[in-house]
């Protein structure tokens, strides 16, 4: 169909044209009058992130594309479908695509002689593998992750892969596209919402969902209720009812209720909120997202509520996330300057844990001591590490407020030197005891390590009396 020698670039403009566009710049296929109006309304995208070739449907009253499919663009004739489908299917797991996209109805992989198709909904579980290294190169065809997902995946891409010669099955090809490329298809999904995309996905509530809602923000907020408290109960009270005693708001179908014996203004029945728009802006938004997420992200995503809280506010708690390729490199800085065995030499604190991203990777959970502002952080590591998936003790694991809490045990008058817990006047530090020791030990703390990512107020530079709490 197309000559061997033509560049990839070249064949993903000419498969576009050719079967997805409703003006074919090849003479030698013709359209019928449906198949063009149905081409008329996908838009063609040879690169979506790292994705070769994407056919989508936009709108103008649409904010998320639709999109009917990824795929996978080889130059010549010689390539291994299978490991077109892999590559692809690696490529996507390690973006996450399909957390900001709408998944596609299929995925896809093509050369200058053929194409093939997989839906999209029998190979999705495969994104939620546990113990699967998505960070591998997707171009790297003998790594591990790659033989293995070929070799789970080589039975399930044969028995579903729907491939067509672009010369030979031209006719059937196009019969194919008009059959499933069009809004009419049921079996267009829905965006699976996960721990990782829930903040993402917040964002696009707010600009499609929240000024639908017939509520005063302010007397709501002065109330101690967020916006982001009907997202969440948008994501968690329809369907899931254990969760009500957790949330501030819960949805009921055509309406919110707050989830309180009391009113805003004081009274003993429970307020509510309507929408001003009969609801079509809240059904709409929810056609292309699913709900509620798996239960395995739901404690999750109620004790990441402040994740959702505006960010004027996370400034001034000092909560911010550390991206791992930081966290590598200090690592990296680490083991430069103190040796390859500092996990053994060194105890290592950090101060400012939030969910412990600088001990990823790390081993020797003995000598490491994590603390943070918020319970909610803290109870993340706990769970964490209780999973193995930190290297932390769960004793060395603690709240503590770096400026303004007392780093050792403080007995009263009375007790000299032993601490009483059941003393009022004695004041008991947050530190673990073993904690405490090193710091108190003048040796000791020459093998102690503040290991932190230091936060910083608006200004962008420290201020040790900064109001805004500089760490």
């Amino acid at each position: 169909m197309y000559p061997q020698n033509i560049p990839e670039e070249e064949l993903k403009a000419k498969v576009a044209s050719d079967f997805f566009s409703p003006n074919p710049q090849n003479s030698t296929i013709k359209l019928d009058k449906d198949s063009k109006a149905l081409l008329s309304t996908l838009d063609s995208t040879q690169i979506l992130g790292r994705i070769d070739f994407c056919i989508s449907f936009s709108a103008k009253n649409l904010f998320q594309n639709i999109n009917f499919l990824w795929a996978e663009a080889k130059s010549g004739n010689k390539n291994d479908i299978y490991e077109s489908f892999v590559q692809l299917i690696l490529t996507i797991g390690k973006e996450r695509t399909f957390e900001a996209e709408l998944p596609p109805l299929f995925l896809g992989a093509f050369d200058c002689e053929k194409i093939a198709f997989i839906p999209y909904h029998n190979i999705m579980d495969i994104f939620s593998q546990n113990d699967f290294n998505w960070n591998v190169p997707p171009s790297n065809h003998q790594s591990k992750e790659f033989k293995q997902l070929y070799t789970t995946s080589k039975e399930l891409l044969e028995s579903q892969k729907l491939q067509f010669h672009f010369k030979r099955d031209c006719k059937a090809l196009q019969a194919f596209i008009k059959s499933n490329f069009s809004l009419d298809n049921e079996q267009i999904h829905k965006i699976q919402i996960t721990k990782n995309n829930f903040t993402i996905i917040y964002q696009k509530w707010l600009l499609s969902v929240k000024d639908s809602i017939s509520i005063d923000w302010n007397l709501a907020k002065n109330a101690g209720i967020l916006d982001a408290d009907f997202y969440l109960a948008d994501l968690l009270s329809s369907e899931n009812q254990s969760l009500i005693d957790k949330l501030f708001v819960v949805l009921k179908n055509t309406h919110y209720e707050f989830n309180k014996t009391t009113t805003l203004i004081g009274t003993e029945q429970k307020d509510t909120a309507t929408f001003k728009d009969n609801q079509k802006a809240h059904i709409a938004f929810w056609n292309l997202y699913e709900r509620p997420p798996k239960q395995e992200y739901w404690d999750y995503i109620i004790d990441r509520r402040d994740l959702l809280v505006p960010s004027d506010i996370r400034e001034r708690k000092g909560a911010f996330f550390t991206p791992q390729i930081w966290v590598q490199k200090a690592h990296n800085y680490l083991t430069k300057a103190l040796g390859e065995d500092w996990q053994n030499d060194y105890v290592v604190w950090d101060c400012a844990a939030g969910t412990g991203n600088l001990f990823v990777n790390l081993a020797e959970s003995r000598n490491f001591y994590a603390s943070t502002l918020d319970i909610a952080d803290i109870k993340i590591m706990q769970e964490l590490s209780s999973n193995s998936h930190l290297p932390l003790l769960q004793n060395h694991i603690f709240q503590f407020d770096f400026l303004n809490d007392n780093f050792f045990d403080e007995p009263c008058a009375k007790h000299r030197n032993k601490l009483d817990s059941t003393c009022k006047d004695c004041k008991e530090s947050k530190l673990p005891k073993t904690l405490q020791e090193i710091l108190n030990d003048a040796k000791k703390r020459e093998k102690l390590i503040i290991f932190i990512n230091p936060h910083l107020c608006r200004s962008g530079k420290y201020q040790a009396n900064c109001r805004h709490r500089c760490e």
